[in-house]
């Protein structure tokens, strides 16, 4: 039944459409009523097309995103305001929680960074001219995986938190239309997902995490009722503390090298697509909902860009190219501007991340070098266009 809807809905549009251009897949009947996973069914059934392809790839990317939610859900994983790739994305609380369990962040990002490489199989087929349409304010994830869409579960509340500020709820539509120029930005995401992934996993926490649950657990049995006047220096923080317990924890360890090697290629790949993006958008002719608007063009939320935005995102981009390559260094305080760290040699040969050794120097020094250092200039350039927001914009422009 939902692979015919689909079809109908795309013979309706392709009706409509010129003869000599393909018809624009409208995705949002389906995604309102049946959700991400009956649509990608619906999808896969559906002869290949660059339209089609991007679609599966967006809603491989989705159920990505959805899936790290109906996991952090089943076990109340609420990590707070820890801002992090996902980890940031609110939840519901579920009254029926299973227990949560020390390797559930390395399961998330494991089943993450395989995701989003999937997706990613899909939008090689997604070139040429194409169209694919979706409203924003109908997609929603089926966070406690009852069928439905419930509050909390649309994609405004999620973008919201990782935008960093609230978006307004009471929109009544917000469709965008997604070109082969979105391609590119959508597999420069999936590389960054993918990369932050490896990062976690090179220093996978499942350890620290089940000694700082001990740990815990002991020293609750040991103080036994807390006083209701007792009053220490991190009283009232002991999620911020045991947080920052585990970070600092899983860090301080060996990382694993094959990791780490296939989180830095991957920025390495987000940059190219991003920069491959960024080069198809002054090409367009058209001026219709786009997602991220080139020079001329509105977006569909609303906003336009500033003329030189792509340049000075570029040059940001450059830089952060140019210090995984080690063409720029990252200075320390010890060299005085002479020279600085070499990331590309330390992510070649990874030690664990010691804060007190690093900022001491004695940690790093194996990667030490004169050279040129990088500067904030290029990034300074950028948030000044945006002034307070230039954060929102950089995850927006990934």
């Amino acid at each position: 039944m939902t692979r015919f809807a689909f079809a109908a809905l795309l013979a309706l549009t392709g009706a409509a459409a010129a003869q000599d251009t393909p018809p624009d897949i409208d995705l949002t009947p389906l995604v309102a009523s049946v959700g991400l996973t009956d649509t990608l069914t619906a999808l896969e059934a559906e002869p290949a097309s660059p339209g089609r392809d991007f679609a599966l790839g967006g809603l491989r990317f989705l159920l990505a995103i959805e899936k790290t939610l109906q996991l952090r859900y089943r076990h109340n994983a609420d990590f707070g305001d820890m801002d992090l790739p996902v980890l940031r994305l609110p939840l519901p609380d579920n009254p029926a929680a299973e227990p949560f369990y020390a390797a559930l962040v390395a399961d998330l990002f494991r089943d993450l960074v395989a995701d989003m490489a999937t997706a990613r199989e899909d939008l090689r087929g997604a070139t040429g001219e194409f169209g694919v349409t979706l409203d924003l304010t109908r997609l929603w994830f089926d966070i406690n995986g009852n069928g439905a869409p419930d509050a909390g579960e649309g994609l405004l509340d999620a973008a919201g938190a990782a935008l960093g500020q609230g978006l307004p709820q009471d929109l009544n539509a917000l469709t965008v239309r997604f070109d082969s120029a979105d391609a590119a930005w959508l597999e420069a995401y999936t590389h960054l997902l993918e990369g932050f992934g490896h990062l976690v996993l090179a220093f996978d926490p499942t350890e620290v995490i089940e000694e700082v649950n001990t740990s815990i657990a002991q020293m609750q049995a040991l103080r036994g009722a807390r006083s209701s006047d007792y009053y220490f220096w991190f009283t009232g923080q002991e999620r911020f503390v045991d947080a920052f317990a585990v970070i600092y924890g899983a860090v301080n360890r060996q990382p694993d090298v094959a990791h780490v090697h296939a989180a830095r290629d991957n920025l390495l790949a987000m940059v190219a697509a991003n920069r491959r993006f960024w080069e198809m958008v002054p090409q367009e002719t058209d001026n219709n909902a786009e997602w991220i608007p080139a020079r001329g063009q509105v977006s569909a939320l609303g906003i336009t860009l500033p003329e030189d935005t792509a340049d000075r995102w570029l040059a940001v981009l450059q830089d952060a190219e140019d210090v995984l390559l080690g063409k720029q260094l990252v200075g320390h305080w010890r060299l005085e501007g002479k020279g600085g760290v070499n990331v590309a040699r330390l992510l070649q040969d990874p030690v664990p991340i010691d804060i007190v050794t690093w900022l001491h120097g004695h940690g790093l020094v194996r990667y030490m070098e004169t050279g040129p250092v990088v500067d904030e200039g290029n990034l300074n350039r950028f948030a000044e266009m945006f002034r307070g927001d230039a954060l929102l914009f950089m995850v927006w422009l990934n």
